[in-house]
């Protein structure tokens, strides 16, 4: 589906708030790049102040979701907004709302083979400068945002991270600077907003996402729009963004700060009409 860059924030807002303000519309969005800006040590990535505002406060009017490749766990610390539901992994782990809970987290303790298979990647790429190998509940994420020649690293990271997979039939996925192994059929962020979709009925919804991850997603979406009044997938761009997410997405928007900016648009709408 060809995207529509073109489209004003403020002409965007309406068909938003006319749903939003009935409770019939799920907000859906990606964490890393789209609600908080990409940083060199990623558990520093907060969301931008004015969306956290934002999403917080609309809901209490109509479901939200940030929809994660990150842990539950680590995603509960770095997305603290009351009243937004958490998927973790991917939509993978039991889904949670954000904020103060007397529940347990569920653990986040890697597979043992997980662990095993991320204890030799550790070994294998010491020598990689910049390079860091994170061990997930249902994966194994190399980053490599802070190497020195990322081109390099990746095609080198490419090369070990396929012969890998093929050993441990595992699935390898390809992010921002980043390269995950995951159990293959696991499912993904389109398997979870279906899910949402089929359990919330609402009568419209919007996806935001920057990367790869995201593109199911918005596919999902897009095939679920002849049931929905109101279906739009939400590009936030960076000079990283994949051409794959850039032609699937309906509205590009420029960076999270964008994205921001139009949820606390539709916010203030939702005020003046109250």
């Amino acid at each position: 589906m060809p995207a529509s860059p073109s489209r004003s924030l403020d002409e965007l807002t309406g068909p938003l708030v006319r749903l939003a303000r009935s409770g019939s519309l799920l907000v859906a969005t990606d964490f890393d790049g789209t609600l908080a800006p990409v940083v060199r040590d990623p558990r520093r990535a907060r969301p931008l102040p004015e969306a956290a505002a934002a999403l917080t406060a609309l809901s209490l009017r109509t479901p939200v979701a940030v929809i994660s490749g990150r842990d539950l766990a680590n995603l509960f610390v770095q997305c603290p907004l009351p009243g937004v539901l958490l998927l973790g992994s991917y939509g993978l782990e039991p889904w949670r709302e954000a904020g103060a809970s007397h529940l347990p987290l569920p653990p986040s303790n890697a597979s043992p083979r997980l662990r095993r298979i991320a204890a030799e990647l550790r070994e294998t790429l010491k020598g990689l400068e910049g390079v860091d190998v994170e061990t997930k509940t249902l994966g194994v994420a190399v980053h490599y945002r802070n190497a020195p020649d990322r081109q390099a690293a990746a095609a080198e990271l490419r090369q070990i991270l396929s012969s890998v997979s093929h050993r441990e039939s595992l699935e390898l996925l390809r992010g921002r600077r980043v390269l995950e192994l995951r159990d293959r059929h696991a499912g993904d962020k389109g398997t979870a907003l279906v899910q949402l979709l089929d359990r919330i009925s609402p009568r419209g919804c919007v996806y935001a996402g920057d990367d790869l991850g995201d593109l199911p997603a918005m596919v999902q979406l897009h095939r679920r729009a002849p049931a929905l009044e109101l279906a739009l997938a939400f590009g936030v761009l960076s000079g990283e963004t994949p051409a794959e997410v850039r032609e699937e997405a309906d509205v590009c928007l420029n960076g999270p700060e964008e994205w921001a900016r139009l949820l606390a648009g539709v916010l203030e709408e939702l005020a003046s009409a109250a």
